[in-house]
């Protein structure tokens, strides 16, 4: 196998979601949207090792992930995300205000390299940080995008993010099930798909 000294990310799609259920599994994972940008930076929390008052041993560790998803959101998925409700509401009415809850959920992506080189990208544990928002101009030659503010957290291996470059993925069925099945489970060496 060849390894690639550079990487040169150029664009990102397939964006799904796997929404978290009551029971606190992951569901199959949908199509979230189509987004123009994604952008985001791990908080780290630095460890140091002091001898005489003065440091001399510094571990940076990331804590957890802030990031923002810039684009169209698909109207089901903004409904569940946002905790949008029906309940006690004529037909065809949603609402949302202080009982809507945010959706907890796994994130998945496909970013590619300037040659197409597909790189998969899984975030296990999401939640939204902030509440809807929007702008809309009158006029405006361009349909108005939307920005989600989202935090990734520490799964129960204690990973934030797990990224392969797709031609370095041995097992097809982990390329196949990335969008549509993604856990922390799958992408473990000992893991066997269910047949």
């Amino acid at each position: 196998m060849v390894v690639k000294k550079e990487y040169f990310a150029y664009d990102f799609s397939n964006v799904h979601w796997l929404k978290v259920d009551k029971e606190g599994k992951l569901g199959k994972g949908v199509l979230f949207g189509e987004f123009s940008k994604f952008e985001g930076e791990a908080s780290i929390k630095t460890v140091a090792r002091k001898a005489e008052g003065v440091p001399v041993e510094e571990v940076s560790k990331p804590e957890m992930m802030e990031g923002t998803l810039t684009g169209h959101i698909l109207l089901s998925v903004a409904r569940e995300l946002y905790g949008l409700t029906t309940q006690g509401l004529q037909e065809g009415i949603w609402a949302y205000g202080s009982n809507s809850k945010t959706a907890n959920f796994a994130l998945t992506a496909e970013e590619r390299d300037m040659y197409g080189e597909p790189h998969l990208l899984a975030f296990p544990n999401v939640s939204v940080t902030g509440g809807i928002k929007w702008s809309l101009e009158n006029g405006s030659e361009e349909v108005a995008e939307i920005e989600i503010p989202i935090k990734a957290m520490r799964d129960s291996s204690g990973n934030l993010r797990y990224d392969a470059l797709a031609s370095e993925v041995t097992d097809e069925k982990v390329k196949e099930k990335w969008h549509t099945d993604f856990s922390p489970d799958m992408v473990k060496e000992d893991y066997t798909f269910p047949s």
